[in-house]
């Protein structure tokens, strides 16, 4: 059983010790931003060669796991879900509907677009779910259930704060 990372402990991509030593919350080396980026490059590099064998991607399979856990959704409600914006939804779903993965059709409103998983995409979803299971319980050993269940709650405060700043709400 591997033991928690401590940050103390594990190297940068360069093997150098990431310090926080004279760091200001303010400076380069501590940008939001890039943190963040990196992390969620990081973590798209250790999903995706599981869910490779698969013929998806790790972001593929976060979209149809989302579908399949909500059920059917309107693409601003899968946006809001996933974070992202909803005119990105169409592009993320092209490669999954034209797979035959998810279903797409006309809301209540002409301009609404609801989309669900086919039952091939269930298929491809379950088959696809311990690849998943595996790297998700991987992470989750190594950094500990206790400290991502806390983790989780620190990145929904700074997902709060990157919606109320300033520049996404001018005036």
């Amino acid at each position: 059983m591997p033991e928690q990372l401590d940050e103390r402990t594990v190297g940068t991509g360069a093997g150098v010790a990431e310090s926080r030593e004279n760091l200001s919350p303010t400076s380069p080396d501590a940008c939001i931003f890039r943190h963040v980026s990196r992390l969620s490059r990081a973590v798209a590099a250790a999903y995706d060669p599981a869910l490779a064998p698969f013929g998806l991607t790790g972001h593929q399979f976060n979209l149809m796991m989302t579908l399949g856990s909500k059920g059917p959704l309107t693409v601003g409600a899968l946006a809001d879900v996933l974070g992202m914006d909803a005119s990105g939804v169409p592009r993320a779903i092209r490669p999954l509907t034209d797979e035959g993965f998810i279903n797409v059709e006309r809301g209540a409103d002409r301009r609404q677009r609801v989309l669900s998983l086919t039952g091939p995409g269930r298929k491809r979803l379950d088959l696809a779910t311990p690849a998943w299971s595996r790297v998700q319980a991987e992470l989750v050993q190594m950094i500990g259930a206790k400290r991502w269940m806390s983790l989780m709650a620190d990145l929904r405060t700074i997902r709060l704060a990157a919606s109320a700043c300033s520049t996404r709400n001018p005036g």
